[in-house]
C-alpha cells in the first residue's frame, strides 16, 4: 500500500487515490478500496512503526 504499480514508493494516500482513479468510481475494487481504508491505514501505521522500532 506504499508502492506504486511501477515500485515507486509513494504515501498510502498516493496509492488508495492512484488506485481509485485507475478502476474508477463504480468498480468492485474501489468500493473495497473505500470501506477498508481505515483498516488498511491502521495496518501500514503498524507496519511502519514495527521497522522504525528495528532500526
Amino acid at each position: 500500500m506504499t508502492t506504486s504499480p511501477d515500485g515507486e514508493v509513494v504515501p498510502f494516500e498516493v496509492r488508495i487515490a492512484e488506485i481509485q482513479e485507475r478502476y474508477g468510481p463504480g468498480d468492485v475494487v474501489t468500493r473495497f478500496i473505500r470501506a477498508a481504508e481505515p483498516e488498511l491505514r491502521g495496518a501500514v501505521e503498524r507496519t511502519e512503526a514495527r521497522l522504525v522500532s528495528l532500526r
